[in-house]
């Protein structure tokens, strides 16, 4: 036998003997999910963009100052899912997609395919240049559930995806970069009525979540848009709404919240054997920013990490901002995406809250279904 063949025979065992490790921490963990698929754009994007061409990207300082350094996370510490996955036992952090690490046996523990800049339409972040948009994160998701069925077969695979939680953060750059686009949009406002833009949405989102359920997922947690008039840029681009949030951005996004909590109900009712949680962030953040003082923080509406702008919302946080000392004290980390202590309050309604931050179960509920 060549030196060739032994190399190879040595390898595959290996990968075999972590294959098969990875499998029994699975089997015989306690109120503990077997896997973490994410989806989604820059709230819970865990560096999939760092490996892209794009202008939306956070592999940069300030970022993950509280964090150790810079991975391409949009906050100074942790994403929501990082912490939902901290909360429910998971070992580590999700990788994602494309960095070397979400390889081998590390795919059957579930990977993370957020991008920055993504959306639910595919033409939503055209102005980043590359981003995952929704569909193409589905297609990423297909190739490693080939990759598992590879690994322990195909009726192994889809008893770990039914038992896996998946989560779905989409739609905010929908609006923030595509309908509300400053200049580039303006004629598009003109010619589609909101109600009809987001009918759109809801009308792609169907047919993505679909696809997703088709592919293996059952524990399916939607996560709502949240209430983006009130974040530090959609402030500063609305200088008339004063100290209140920009209402048309809140709108919209109530709108599209509205239908997207009706397509939950119908899609759990349709599908056989799927659970749907809605997850209304626009709720808990909205508390949050108008109680700021109330959960320990001492501004609800201005950028942590800033360089221009009366709320600091008018240039992307980079090397050349100023940071606020006491990050715990901001609900906003940029001015784009809350803080890692905002980011907390959310994750931990969410996994405890009751019927009304979270329908019809919470995350913690949902995982020891």
């Amino acid at each position: 036998m060549s030196e060739l063949s032994n190399r190879q025979m040595i390898v595959r065992t290996v990968f075999q003997i972590m294959t098969v490790k990875v499998l029994l921490k699975i089997c015989f963990a306690k109120d503990v999910i077997p896997a973490n698929f994410v989806f989604g754009d820059s709230l819970v994007d865990a560096g999939n963009n760092n490996y892209i061409a794009s202008l939306s990207k956070a592999n940069f300082v300030p970022n993950g100052i509280d964090f150790g350094g810079p991975t391409g996370r949009f906050t100074n510490g942790r994403t929501i899912v990082d912490i939902i996955g901290q909360e429910l036992g998971l070992p580590g952090f999700t990788p994602p997609y494309l960095a070397p690490t979400a390889r081998g046996p590390a795919v059957l523990q579930g990977i993370n395919y957020a991008s920055g800049g993504g959306g639910i339409l595919n033409h939503t972040g055209n102005i980043f240049g590359g981003r995952i948009n929704f569909d193409a994160q589905l297609d990423n998701f297909e190739n490693t559930r080939q990759d598992i069925i590879s690994t322990i077969g195909v009726s192994a695979t889809l008893e770990l995806l039914q038992s896996s939680l998946f989560s779905v953060t989409m739609g905010s750059n929908d609006f923030i970069n595509n309908y509300f686009t400053p200049i580039v949009s303006a004629e598009e406002q003109k010619l589609v009525p909101p109600q009809v833009f987001v009918a759109s949405m809801i009308a792609r989102f169907k047919l993505q979540l679909t696809r997703l359920y088709s592919l293996g997922a059952r524990k399916i947690i939607v996560v709502n848009v949240g209430p983006i008039g009130c974040i530090p840029y959609e402030r500063d681009l609305n200088p008339t709404a004063g100290t209140s949030c920009a209402s048309r951005p809140n709108q919209l996004a109530q709108l599209f919240n509205t239908e997207l909590r009706n397509l939950i109900k119908e899609l759990t009712t349709s599908l056989k054997g799927s659970i749907f949680v809605y997850a209304d962030v626009y709720r808990i953040v909205d508390d949050m920013i108008q109680n700021y003082r109330a959960y320990g923080f001492d501004s609800g509406s201005f950028a942590c990490c800033y360089i221009a702008g009366s709320f600091g919302g008018l240039i992307p946080c980079g090397p050349s901002s100023k940071v606020c000392l006491d990050r715990s004290k901001y609900v906003f980390w940029d001015p784009f995406h809350p803080s890692d202590a905002a980011n907390v309050i959310i994750a931990k309604r969410l996994l405890d809250g009751d019927s009304n931050d979270v329908f019809p179960i919470n995350i913690r509920q949902l995982a020891n279904v």
